[in-house]
């Protein structure tokens, strides 16, 4: 039993040398590419950044632990296990697909490779499936994080009439590839559109993650990671912020920041003035939010009832009245 058990050891330790040796070819020719052109398939990132992502714990609690399953991978072959080897990612545009896989590539300190598969489709018809099959090889040759963005694309339920029949043969591929998928290099698929995919394509993956807009709690983290970059914002200016982008993503939050940030240079003023004015021209719908805006506007950027009205487009007696409102109602929540 012991001889058996040191043998089992040491085909561990020597499997996970050869992994550790072997590594993605990154010279020319080696890449995939489209036919005989010089056009590469994949985008090749070695040093990702996947810093700033915030999410809530339903997805970044499944995210850390294929993560720790990669650390301890020894451990679970060991017990006759293996670690998550596919990962399907899914929620609407913009909430943080394609940085989970960044995130991913980062803590596992492997290349990124992505392949956005739309556009390998409408790109190269008729070669589709052998580019998809040159990229999925390629990435097996080395440890290394593999996004397929834009999934729906090529694994499409394969009842939908209104596709050729090219297609339907790339999901039959997919289906294969991700049975033999190997655990040395770790495939995450993203989709806005699950409800599209072959329901045979879904259940190959290992795990299945979904993202959604971020709650306030996710929003505030985002905008002070965005803010550690210039440092001294005022809080209660990020607070008002959380409460102007309800339904915002996170890519929406980082292009409002991006856009606050520039107009702060050019006219220099705090970030936070900008953002917030900013956000005020998308006022919400007339009622309590609204007058909380207002009474807020006034109180933590001390702007004029003009100043309000012009910046949100109403007149400056619905401000005052709205204000009125707000501080009734801050009022009587404090008598409580």
């Amino acid at each position: 039993m012991h001889d058996a058990e040191s043998f089992r050891d040491a085909l561990h330790g020597a499997i996970a040398a050869g992994l550790e040796a072997t590594e993605l070819r990154y010279a020319s020719g080696s890449l995939p590419t489209e036919g005989d052109s010089t056009r590469s398939l994949v985008d090749i990132d070695p040093y990702p950044d996947g810093d700033g992502l915030v999410l809530d714990a339903s997805a970044m609690e499944p995210l850390a632990e294929v993560v720790t399953e990669r650390e301890r991978a020894g451990d679970l072959r060991r017990a006759g296990s293996a670690p998550t080897r596919t990962v399907l990612l899914s929620g609407p545009p913009g909430v943080g697909k394609t940085m989970a896989a960044r995130w991913l590539a980062q803590s596992l300190q492997l290349p990124l490779l992505s392949l956005d598969l739309s556009s390998v489709v409408s790109s190269y018809l008729g070669t589709s499936g052998r580019n998809i099959k040159s990229v999925l090889d390629y990435a097996k040759s080395g440890p290394c994080v593999l996004l397929l963005d834009e999934f729906d694309a090529i694994a499409k339920r394969r009842d939908d009439d209104s596709d050729i029949g090219e297609l339907k043969r790339i999901v039959n591929v997919i289906l294969v590839e991700l049975d033999r998928w190997p655990d040395t290099s770790l495939l995450v698929a993203a989709t806005n559109h699950p409800q599209l995919l072959d329901a045979a394509v879904e259940r190959r993956f290992d795990r299945l993650i979904s993202l959604s807009h971020p709650a306030p709690v996710q929003r505030r983290a985002i905008l002070e990671h965005l803010a550690t970059t210039i440092g001294g914002v005022d809080p209660s200016a990020l607070v008002l912020a959380v409460e102007l982008t309800e339904g915002f993503s996170s890519s929406d939050l980082t292009r409002v920041w991006s856009l606050a940030r520039r107009r702060s240079v050019l006219n220099a003023s705090p970030v936070e003035d900008e953002l917030v004015k900013e956000l005020a021209q998308r006022a919400p719908a007339p009622g309590a939010r609204r007058d909380s805006l207002f009474l807020a506007m006034r109180d933590t950027l001390g702007m004029s009832n003009r100043q309000i009205a012009a910046l949100v487009g109403v007149s400056h007696p619905t401000v005052a009245a709205g204000i009125k409102r707000a501080e009734g109602a801050s009022s009587g929540k404090h008598a409580d």
